[in-house]
C-alpha cells in the first residue's frame, strides 16, 4: 500500500472519528518516512488527544528541526509541552509561532496564560490586551449543526476562575470563551449578538476584588441571562461564607477570618492582645488545595509560618479534628447545579489535609469501594439531616454553579470546609473508572442548567 493511500485511509477514519484506527496507518507512513510532515502532525494530534504528550512531542522535534519556520509544528509542539507543565519550553514555541503569525489571537491568548502561570504578571498584562485586541473571544464549536444556543464564558486573568474545560466539551452549544479586563471598551452589540446566556467564571473573591465590579458591569450591559452573577461572588470569600452559614442548623462551620500579615504579627508581638486560639488552621488569602496550608500549634509556629510564607493577607479558622472513628479522615464534595446536589467524589486518608490526588486511594481497594457505594448513593452516608443541611447551604450562597468540601463528626453534622465556584470538575479518572457516571452527570446538569437559562423570558426580551 502506498503512502499516499495510507494518508487517505487515516483522513477518512478520522473524518469519521474514528481515530484508533488512524494512528496505526499513520504509524506505518512513519516507518518509511520519518519526517513526513503530514503524517507527523496527525499522530502527534491524535497522541495529543490520547493524552501521550511526549510521545507527540517525538514525532514532532525532528519536524521542528528541519523547519524553524513551520508554525503548526510549534503550535503543537507548544500545545503537548503546555500539558506536561513545561511551560517555559510551550512559551518558546508558542512565541516562535507568534513570530510568523503576530496576530494569531488564539497563541496570543495561551501566552499570556503561560506569562500570568509563570508569574511574568506585567508580560501577561501587555499580552492579554495584545489578545482581546485582536480576537476578543475565541469559540468552540457544538456538536450539534446548527448549535442549540451560545454560551459566553466570562473570563478574566489571575482571577481565580472556575475551571470550564470539561464543562464545554463536546457540547451541543457554542462557546465563547471571552477575556474581560480593565478599561477596556468591548463592543457589546457584537457580545450580545453572540450569546443567549453568560457564564461568570470569575470566582475567587480575594484574587478578583480588583476586576469583579468590571465583570458585573459587562454582564449587565450585555443584557443576557447570567449564571453565577458577579454580584453573588462579591460575597464567597471564605470570611464570609463562615459568617453567611454560622448557625445553619445541623452544621459546624469553623469560625475563618481574615487577617492581614500586620495583624498577626501585632497579635504576635503583644501576647495581651492576641486573639487566637490554638490549634489552628492558616492560609494566604486567595490560595486553593494544600500548598501553604498548615496547622499551627501555637505562637512559635504561627511566628515561623508568617517568616516563610510571605503574603499581605491571610485566613485564620480552628482546628477541628473530624477524624472517623476508624482513625481516617473523610472528606466529601458535592457540587451544586441549580436545585440539585450531586457527588463529586470521596477523599480518604489518614492525614487531616486530604485531597483526592494525594491520597493513597488507588492502593486500597475498600477506599475505593467506599467512594464508589458513596458516589452510586450519597444519600446513604448523608441521610434526611444531612440533606436539609446541605440544602439550606446551598439556599444561603444562592449561586447556579458551586462545591462544598465537607465532612460528618460523629453526631451526624456537616463540618464545612470550603464552599465556592472555583472547585474543579475533570473527566479525567483514569485510576478511579467507577466515578466517570458521576462526573457526567454533574455535566449534564450543568448543560440542562444552561438550556433552562437560554430559554428564560430575559432572553426574549
Amino acid at each position: 500500500m502506498t503512502i499516499d493511500t495510507l494518508l487517505l485511509q487515516a483522513a477518512t477514519h478520522s473524518r469519521d472519528g474514528h481515530l484508533d484506527l488512524v494512528e496505526p496507518l499513520l504509524r506505518r507512513v512513519v516507518s518509511v518516512e520519518p519526517t513526513n510532515r503530514i503524517a507527523c502532525l496527525e499522530l502527534a494530534r491524535v497522541l495529543i488527544l490520547g493524552r501521550r504528550f511526549d510521545e507527540a512531542i517525538g514525532f514532532l522535534d525532528p519536524l521542528a528541526s528541519e523547519s524553524h519556520n513551520d508554525t503548526e509544528v510549534h503550535r503543537r509542539l507548544g500545545l503537548a509541552h503546555s500539558f506536561e507543565g513545561r511551560n517555559h519550553v510551550a512559551l518558546m514555541h508558542y512565541k516562535r509561532v507568534l513570530e510568523l503569525e503576530p496576530d494569531d489571537g488564539q497563541i496570543l491568548h495561551s501566552v499570556a496564560n503561560i506569562e500570568q502561570a509563570l508569574g511574568l504578571v506585567d508580560e501577561a498584562a501587555v499580552t492579554y490586551r495584545r489578545a482581546v485586541e485582536v480576537k476578543p473571544f475565541w469559540t468552540m464549536p457544538a456538536v450539534a449543526s446548527p448549535p442549540e444556543f451560545r454560551v459566553l464564558w466570562m473570563f478574566a486573568p489571575g482571577a481565580g476562575n472556575t475551571p470550564p474545560d470539561y464543562l464545554i466539551k463536546q457540547a451541543r452549544f457554542e462557546s465563547h470563551i471571552f477575556t474581560v479586563l480593565k478599561d477596556v471598551e468591548y463592543d457589546v452589540d457584537r457580545l450580545r449578538s453572540h450569546t443567549d446566556v453568560v457564564v461568570n467564571l470569575v470566582s475567587d473573591v480575594d484574587q478578583s476584588r480588583a476586576i469583579l465590579g468590571a465583570v458585573e458591569t459587562l454582564a449587565e450591559r450585555i443584557g443576557r441571562p447570567v449564571v453565577n452573577h458577579p454580584r453573588l461572588i462579591a460575597g464567597t470569600d471564605r470570611a464570609s461564607v463562615s459568617r453567611r452559614l454560622m448557625g445553619t442548623p445541623g452544621c459546624v462551620v469553623p469560625a475563618t477570618r481574615s487577617f492581614s500579615k500586620e495583624e498577626l504579627r501585632q497579635s504576635l508581638d503583644n501576647t495581651a492582645s492576641l486573639v487566637l486560639s490554638f490549634p489552628l488552621l492558616i492560609r494566604p488569602a486567595g490560595t486553593h488545595g494544600g500548598e501553604n496550608f498548615e496547622q499551627v500549634e501555637d505562637r512559635d509556629q504561627l511566628d515561623l509560618f508568617l517568616s516563610r510564607v510571605d503574603e499581605p493577607h491571610y485566613y485564620v479558622m480552628p482546628f477541628i479534628d473530624y477524624r472517623s472513628e476508624d482513625g481516617y479522615f473523610r472528606k466529601y464534595r458535592f457540587i451544586y447545579v441549580g436545585d440539585e446536589i450531586l457527588p463529586y467524589h470521596l477523599a480518604i486518608d489518614d492525614k487531616w489535609k486530604v485531597h483526592h490526588v494525594t491520597t493513597s486511594m488507588a492502593d486500597f481497594q475498600w477506599m475505593q469501594d467506599e467512594e464508589r457505594a458513596f458516589l452510586d448513593d450519597p444519600w446513604r452516608v448523608f441521610a434526611a439531616p444531612q440533606k436539609s443541611a446541605l440544602r439550606a447551604i446551598r439556599n444561603a450562597i444562592g449561586l447556579d454553579y458551586f462545591g462544598i468540601d465537607c465532612s460528618l463528626t460523629s453526631a451526624g453534622e456537616v463540618v464545612v470546609f470550603e464552599v465556592n465556584a472555583t472547585m474543579l470538575v475533570h473527566g479525567e479518572n483514569e485510576d478511579f473508572p467507577y466515578k466517570n457516571e458521576a462526573v457526567s452527570r454533574i455535566r449534564r446538569e450543568v448543560h440542562l442548567l444552561l438550556a433552562r437559562a437560554a430559554a428564560s423570558p430575559l432572553k426574549a426580551r
